[in-house]
């Protein structure tokens, strides 16, 4: 089997049990607004870092939830971890070896909040060599050595500081620290200080706190709350129609539908290559991201996009979603024509668009419609698609 390369994986570790908080579900799986501390995550990845797959990272009671989620998002099938953090951050590692990636950013689900600025900043260093890159943060308080009840020493906290995740390092430096380590740390950088490499530090986020006492949940949870009024869902609509070509000689004996070639007696007529359902869906993300349409970035006057595969169309509109941090809900189309039948290869047609657009298939839906033999679709001289689609979206990015 072949495994697709990529140049940075998420390492999402969701296997702590939080006995400390004194629940009875696992601190990843703790719901806030309807939404579990893992979600979160995932989701504030998904907003700032949407090219960038994620490995999560789970034990085996939450196996089953986890792979819920794991389909929800559209992420790589999760694994099980170790008995220690630093064990599963391991059996990642192993595990993504088939990926051959260049770096992996490790975070802690357990902090949910997660700061755009700071994955800027750490992302900014592949531009140079580097081992392992973290966010730090000063320490306000006074530090104090406790033994037995009693307060035996106090440190100077100038020359101390907290260390956060995600925690951004070279993928094959991180695995061959773990091969020759001989004890267990607390992350990803004590690994690797361990072992004489050196780290570099960015500015951490005081609101990434991690949740391991109640007191912290009640610390996240306003953030949280606040985070979700960010996200709206917008909806866009797309249509296209194209005519068969009665009078050609060509033998091209076949039409394009999302992507695919279906067999057909006559071909369409177009500057591209007359995917109306491709086109559909290109408006429709269009739509959302209130950019026009299709005839805007790809216009039939210009020669560059004679006979183009419509799939370039649909990755530009993609791409434009993902500058915005939208996140596709649901893909619904119909495709109005007498022939052919469009249910011999809606799937097809679905795992073709879910590929194009890095989706999970099952959020879109693909009917076929005929016009009763009426019209100008009912007496076989075209074929038209309309489609709706939804996605979530950075309110931000559309305030006035």
């Amino acid at each position: 089997m072949k495994f697709k390369k990529e140049e940075i994986i998420i390492i999402l570790l969701a296997g702590g049990y939080g006995k400390r908080l004194s629940r009875t579900v696992n601190k990843q799986m703790i719901k806030v607004n309807g939404i579990t501390v893992l979600e979160k995550s995932i989701i504030n990845f998904q907003n700032y870092l949407p090219n960038i797959p994620i490995q999560i990272v789970t034990n085996k009671e939450n196996i089953k939830n986890t792979n819920k989620i794991a389909e929800k998002f559209n992420l790589y099938s999760p694994i099980i971890g170790g008995k220690e953090r630093q064990l599963s951050v391991f059996n990642a590692l192993k595990h993504l070896k088939k990926n051959s990636p260049r770096y992996v950013l490790v975070h802690d689900s357990a902090r949910p909040i997660i700061s755009k600025e700071v994955l800027n900043e750490l992302i900014q260093f592949k531009k140079t060599s580097f081992n392992c890159v973290v966010p730090i943060l000063p320490i306000s308080d006074a530090i104090r050595v406790l033994s037995n009840d009693k307060i035996q020493e106090t440190l100077n906290k100038n020359d101390k500081f907290l260390v956060q995740t995600p925690q951004f390092c070279d993928y094959e430096v991180l695995l061959n620290a773990h091969i020759n380590s001989k004890k267990l740390y607390e992350d990803e950088s004590a690994l690797l200080l361990s072992q004489s490499f050196k780290i570099d530090t960015v500015k951490g986020n005081p609101k990434t706190l991690k949740l391991t006492y109640i007191e912290d949940l009640h610390l996240l949870e306003p953030h949280l709350r606040k985070d979700e009024q960010k996200h709206i869902t917008k909806i866009g609509n797309g249509f296209d129609i194209h005519r068969f070509d009665i009078n050609s000689n060509d033998n091209k004996n076949f039409i394009k539908l999302g992507g695919i070639k279906i067999n057909n007696s006559k071909s369409l007529i177009a500057h591209s290559d007359a995917d109306v359902l491709l086109h559909a869906i290109t408006d429709s993300i269009l739509g959302i991201v209130n950019k026009g349409d299709i005839g805007s970035f790809f216009p039939p006057t210009d020669n560059k996009w004679k006979n183009a595969d419509s799939s370039i169309f649909l990755k530009y509109a993609s791409k434009l979603l993902r500058e915005v941090g939208g996140k596709i809900n649901n893909i619904d189309a119909i495709v109005i024509c007498e022939k052919p039948k469009i249910l011999n290869y809606s799937q097809e047609i679905k795992d073709n668009i879910a590929t194009i657009l890095e989706i999970n298939p099952k959020i879109i839906s693909i009917k076929g419609k005929t016009s009763e033999s009426i019209g100008f679709i009912g007496r076989q001289e075209g074929i038209a698609a309309m489609v709706v689609t939804s996605a979530q979206v950075i309110n931000d990015n559309f305030d006035a």
